[in-house]
């Protein structure tokens, strides 16, 4: 792709030599030849390999953290560990942000001004972020102002051209901002990413769609959480955390016949009901629908710019569903909030207008089942950007709606964007959130890689290390250890140093180390150990060996 003038490598300095012997011509020009190749190939694939920050391969070390050696290649069994009572004493920009013993951080009488119960297994952190998600308070950011919504606008891109591809603000043709409709599955997430999402849309959102199932992705069963009248149910519908405005949606789901296609079929059948939700809630064409996972947000001011600024897929006048989709580059936090990765992205959310939706775009351009891989399902090639919809009538004015399964998926023509910063060589900022791995035991966290998608057959007998490479990283960062071997590594730094743009939530003083610790001692006192590494399990040696080979 083109670069802008500052990402350019400088030419090298052609140095006039005297002319050489006929005979090392062909060895001069062969050498010239393969540099340039390897020169251009860098070239070509910089903007993958280097779109994040550099990797700073050090341990990591927190105010108040204990390194904790593991040994390589022990089972992933082990003995339980005693329970840490560290005092939290974090210092931001050398000033005592606070300093207690973290398990009194926010107890349950601290939450009088909220008037709703929080629950009580969710820690110390956990009460402390809710109460203030909880919080009535201002939308600070809700007045339109011009030359704010004009600087915000200027910072957006898209993949395909970092130099004419910027967004813009046009306040002749834009005064009032576009309606968010945020759908979302939800089931055993973490309050410490469901408060952050809240926290970072706190105000935006028309209305928010969950929908809750009674079985896992596999089949499993599992007990309805957010059942009426239970206390999560009154503080994710009835507390006021997506704002005062904003309406929250809960519908539960149930299907108990066998699922033609399996765990992914059962998961876009869930998702279906969001479009129902979103119809109760009076989304039109020209609305933007959000469709995310509970633990994904985009950044609030990538909210606030797709709101105002002329983005051709959100222009309702001019968009014909060819490509309608805008996706998020989101920013990984593993397990933790001090556990940033810095060598990938997450590619979700992802967004449209309600124009290219169905149920809420024209019905004449509604695909049906025969078009679609089968029920509830995503597209067949065909009547896909991939194809340039080769099967799709040529007459019609507007390319096929899309359902839920194809704006989860790939399936149609995207547009990935970022925020421009100066601090990464591609200057590709993250645009969104993704909070994965988030947990408030690790019995949950083994039932979700035993039971959801992508299972992992007797995590609950695994040490969480050596689940998944995701939770390796995890497991190391936590527990101060070296991420040389990860698929993925993190910050070296505290979230406080980061130079990028970090959550709402995370800028609460001293929640995040506080959340970070925590972590620590449920990760010492599992009672598998924390010693296994996914490394050593058969399966990450295959695949060495299937790379070797």
């Amino acid at each position: 792709r083109s670069l802008p003038p500052s990402d350019m490598p400088p030419p090298n300095p052609i140095q006039l030599q005297p002319p050489s012997p006929p005979s090392r011509i062909p060895t001069a020009l062969s050498l010239i030849r393969s540099f340039l190749a390897v020169a251009i190939f860098l070239l070509a694939i910089a903007p993958i390999l280097f779109h994040d920050t550099s990797v700073h391969r050090v341990e990591r070390q927190f105010e108040g953290n204990l390194r904790v050696p593991r040994k390589d290649g022990a089972a992933a069994g082990g003995s339980k560990s005693p329970t840490i009572t560290k005092r939290v004493e974090y210092y931001l920009n050398e000033t005592n942000a606070f300093g207690l013993d973290y398990n009194d951080l926010a107890s349950p009488s601290s939450n009088a001004d909220i008037n709703i119960q929080l629950p009580p297994d969710i820690g110390s952190a956990g009460r402390a972020l809710l109460t203030h998600a909880l919080q009535p308070r201002a939308i600070w950011d809700e007045d339109i102002n011009y030359a704010t919504e004009s600087q915000r606008c200027a910072k957006y891109f898209t993949y395909e051209n970092h130099v004419t591809n910027f967004t813009h603000y046009n306040n002749q043709t834009r005064t009032t901002r576009r309606r968010i409709f945020l759908g979302s599955l939800i089931a055993d997430d973490s309050w410490h990413a469901l408060g952050a999402l809240a926290m970072e849309s706190y105000g935006i959102y028309t209305a928010v769609a969950f929908v809750e199932s009674n079985r896992s992705q596999t089949g499993t069963p599992r007990e309805l959480r957010f059942v009426n009248g239970t206390i999560e149910h009154r503080i994710l519908v009835e507390g006021g955390l997506f704002g005062p405005r904003t309406e929250v949606h809960l519908d539960q789901y149930s299907y108990e016949l066998e699922v033609d296609g399996g765990g992914l079929i059962r998961e876009h059948r869930q998702r279906n009901v969001i479009l129902d939700l979103w119809r109760k809630a009076g989304m039109k064409e020209d609305d933007i629908g959000i469709l995310s996972d509970a633990d994904e947000t985009l950044t609030r001011d990538f909210l606030r710019a797709i709101q105002m600024c002329d983005i051709p897929q959100l222009n309702a006048d001019t968009q014909n569903c060819h490509s309608p989709k805008i996706v998020v580059a989101s920013q990984v936090f593993e397990g933790s909030p001090e556990c940033m990765t810095v060598t990938r992205k997450w590619m979700h959310p992802d967004l449209m207008l309600g124009k290219c939706i169905e149920g809420i775009g024209e019905e004449e351009f509604r695909l049906k089942e025969r078009q679609r891989q089968r029920a509830f399902a995503w597209r067949k090639d065909e009547y896909a950007a991939k194809t340039n919809y080769k099967s799709w009538p040529k007459d019609k004015k507007t390319y096929p709606l899309w359902n839920l399964a194809d704006y989860r998926r790939d399936t149609g023509g995207f547009e990935i964007f970022f925020e421009d910063v100066d601090y990464l060589p591609f200057r590709m900022g993250h645009t969104g959130f993704h909070f994965h791995n988030y947990f408030e035991t690790t019995e949950q966290l083994r039932t979700k890689y035993l039971t959801y998608g992508h299972p992992v057959k007797s995590a609950d007998r695994m040490a969480i290390g050596s689940i998944h490479p995701d939770l390796d990283l995890m497991v190391d960062c936590v527990l101060g250890r070296d991420t040389e071997k990860n698929k993925h590594k993190t910050h070296s730094k505290r979230l406080a140093e980061f130079e990028g743009r970090i959550p709402i939530a995370y800028q609460l003083k001293g929640y995040s180390v506080a959340r970070h610790l925590e972590l620590r001692t449920i990760l010492l006192n599992d009672e598998m150990g924390h010693n296994g590494t996914w490394h050593e399990t058969d399966k990450a040696k295959e695949g060495k060996n299937a790379a070797a080979t």
